[in-house]
């Protein structure tokens, strides 16, 4: 990895391989600017020039490591006189090596260790001063309290990250989010009732006087940003979940849902196959409503024409043990619409 660093750095040195070096993580950033600032320290000899480099640190941009080290080839232009003693090959190297040795740390850690668990709660302290999360603060605080090694916070930090306990620029944390009386109803509908789509939500999870269809979107998006809920698409409707459903139960729910729906997947289920011009008559529907649900459920693969006879309808036989569980598991809450 070295040897390719080093080839494509000598071959390309005015832009950076945005594979290697371009990072939005502002805590990998914010821990990058201060290596970048140790390794220079050690390498200049001269004070002022160091007193330079402290002051100039501290403003340079935050969006990349490329901002970086663009930066400080304009500084070393406007500074010329000054030479580092450190070439920026040898740096990019040193700061790559160091960010390398956090990702690739392999402790096992879960949200029951009691180190994370103070971290979350120093977490929480600061958000607890309405302060929004920011993980340069959380990793200065919890550094000085803990007293843990650098690259073993790192890796809780970013654990944390990773796991949605903790968001960049959120009030809120994975724990505090469902304090809103709103969005906690909210998801306990979604839990109790998965597959609803929002229309079904603004009537039923969010009450006429408690709020509006973009006060509704908002607390959607806070429980999609925790990975309390996902959301998919299943034809023109986008169905909200519990986090922890597969995507194709949630689907087979959603279709579930609709009244003539339901009565054609029972009849087949029922019945193994049945002639497509017979099952509207069975059900006791319009034959109009009905063809538009086959035609759905065939788009779906919930159903297949029968290899045998073209207007024999059946369930997906890849699908009927499934679908036969989920009918027996939810029939008691599924709600048609």
């Amino acid at each position: 990895m070295l040897n390719y660093l080093r080839d494509d750095l000598k071959t390309n040195s005015n832009t950076l391989d945005p594979r290697l070096f371009v990072s939005q993580d502002k805590l990998y950033l914010y821990l990058l600017r201060n290596n970048l600032y140790r390794i220079l320290n050690r390498s200049i000899k001269d004070t002022i020039f160091k007193k330079l480099i402290k002051l100039e640190i501290l403003k340079a941009p935050k969006g990349t490591i490329t901002d970086l080290l663009r930066f400080f080839n304009e500084l070393e232009e406007e500074l010329y006189k000054f030479v580092y003693q450190v070439s920026h090959l040898d740096l990019l190297i040193q700061l790559f090596i160091s960010n390398m040795k956090t990702q690739i740390l392999t402790k096992a850690i879960g949200l029951e260790h009691q180190t994370v668990k103070r971290v979350i709660e120093i977490a929480e302290e600061i958000l607890s001063k309405n302060k929004v999360m920011n993980v340069e603060i959380l990793y200065k605080v919890a550094k000085k309290r803990l007293k843990i090694p650098r690259n073993g916070l790192l890796f809780i930090i970013q654990f944390l990250i990773n796991k949605k306990i903790l968001i960049e620029g959120s009030k809120f944390s994975r724990e505090t989010v469902l304090s809103n009386y709103i969005r906690n109803r909210i998801y306990r509908y979604i839990t109790i009732n998965p597959g609803a789509h929002f229309s079904i939500l603004r009537k039923k999870a969010l009450l006429e006087e408690t709020g509006s269809s973009g006060q509704l979107v908002w607390h959607l998006e806070m429980l999609l940003k925790f990975n309390y809920i996902k959301k998919i698409k299943v034809g023109h409707y986008t169905v909200f979940l519990p986090y922890e459903l597969d995507e194709n139960v949630g689907k087979i729910l959603f279709i579930l849902r609709d009244r003539i729906n339901d009565k054609i997947i029972h009849l087949l289920i029922e019945n193994e196959t049945f002639i497509k011009s017979d099952i509207y008559k069975k059900i006791n529907e319009k034959r109009a409503d009905v063809y538009y649900r086959i035609n759905n459920l065939l788009e779906h693969g919930i159903i297949t024409l029968n290899q045998d006879l073209d207007k024999e309808m059946c369930i997906n036989h890849d699908l009927r043990e499934d679908i036969i569980k989920i009918i027996d598991t939810t029939k008691s809450f599924i709600k048609k619409t």
